[in-house]
């Protein structure tokens, strides 16, 4: 469940930036677009191969070659709306992060890997806030008008809300019905 969340949150919020800075690039600057993707490349190639590391254990050349193919797709999308530099500065970007975060997570050990998820879910999400809020400050310093920040701000915390309540949902499912030997040996011995 955790896994699907993170996974939803990181290609809607990767589809949003993308249309987002498409629509309104001419008030971004060329070192703000590409500090912009290189940032978001990165958090999102790390947190995507870390989600697939999960998922193949034990592979780790298959799944470098995987998150990387998946990566770039990502990072392509990222880049797009920033001309052809910023795709290939945020296709070098999804590269190390897709090793990185493969590497990551073939050698996390079980009991930490919720934790290292959760953690990159909240680490994309603030990188994405940055770079909203800087797409958006940017706006207004150029029109002199613009919505606030309050509804983006007010989806980042429903994101973060769904993100805890699965965390906490996959970790009571496990406590209580996930290892039927475990729970066999406890009424075994009597506790």
């Amino acid at each position: 469940m955790l896994l699907l969340t993170s996974f939803m949150i990181v290609v809607a919020y990767t589809i949003y930036f993308s249309k987002n800075a498409h629509l309104k690039k001419d008030h971004i600057g060329v070192g703000l677009g590409k500090c912009m993707v290189m940032m978001l490349s990165m958090t999102t190639s790390l947190t995507l191969s870390l989600m697939l590391s999960f998922l193949m254990p034990g592979k780790l050349a298959v799944l470098t070659v995987l998150a990387i193919a998946i990566c770039a797709v990502a990072g392509f999308i990222i880049g797009r709306p920033f001309g052809l530099t910023a795709v290939m500065e945020s296709l070098s970007t999804t590269l190390m992060g897709a090793m990185m975060g493969a590497m990551l997570g073939v050698m996390l050990p079980l009991d930490s890997q919720t934790f290292m998820l959760v953690s990159m879910d909240l680490i994309y999400l603030c990188s994405i806030f940055f770079v909203t809020f800087y797409i958006k400050r940017e706006e207004v310093k150029e029109t002199k008008s613009g919505r606030g920040i309050a509804p983006f701000f007010l989806t980042l915390l429903f994101s973060i809300i769904i993100i805890g309540t699965s965390t906490v949902w996959e970790g009571d499912y496990f406590k209580v019905g996930g290892d039927s030997k475990m729970d066999m040996q406890h009424h075994q011995h009597g506790g």
